[in-house]
């Protein structure tokens, strides 16, 4: 029964890899890198509508690579002519929650699925430490290009809802 398990375990691993393959950051990656992401995260499943965090919580300061579905960002205090409060909605392969991997403060946002979503959920600071002991330097440096790049485009975004 364990082999069968086991095997079992293997495949899904296997089919989840191929998945994500072609996603977003994780296309940038070599095999090795997408394995050993996945194995220092875990994935989490959301219905639509699910919230992943709260506005001003600090209980979890994981990031988040959607790896299928989309994730609304609502802002509270934020209202859009369409009474709406959400200031972005994110695609397969972004990722958010990375603020809290770098500082020690509130989550500046809600985050909402939106229909059933798939997410990676990674523990940066984990990661980083754990580098000595197996993580590849390569993948944490092309983890922290990918949430620099994540960052300039939520800026510019903010400052397109700012201007409008």
């Amino acid at each position: 029964m364990p082999t069968a398990f086991g095997s079992r375990f293997a495949s899904q691993r296997a089919e989840l890899l191929r998945r994500v393959a072609h996603i977003g950051f994780f296309e940038k990656l070599t095999d090795a890198e997408r394995h050993d992401l996945l194995a220092k995260g875990s994935m989490r499943n959301f219905n639509d509508g699910e919230v992943v965090f709260e506005q001003n919580s600090q209980d979890d300061k994981s990031m988040y690579f959607i790896v299928n579905g989309k994730v609304d960002v609502e802002l509270q205090g934020y209202t859009t002519k369409d009474g709406s409060n959400t200031v972005a909605t994110l695609d397969v392969g972004d990722i958010f929650g990375e603020m809290a991997a770098f500082n020690d403060m509130p989550r500046s946002a809600t985050t909402r699925s939106q229909g059933v979503t798939t997410l990676l959920q990674l523990d940066l600071n984990g990661l980083i430490q754990t580098q000595q002991t197996g993580t590849s330097s390569d993948l944490t440096i092309k983890i922290l290009s990918h949430i620099a790049e994540g960052l300039c485009r939520k800026v510019r975004n903010m400052n397109e809802v700012l201007l409008h």
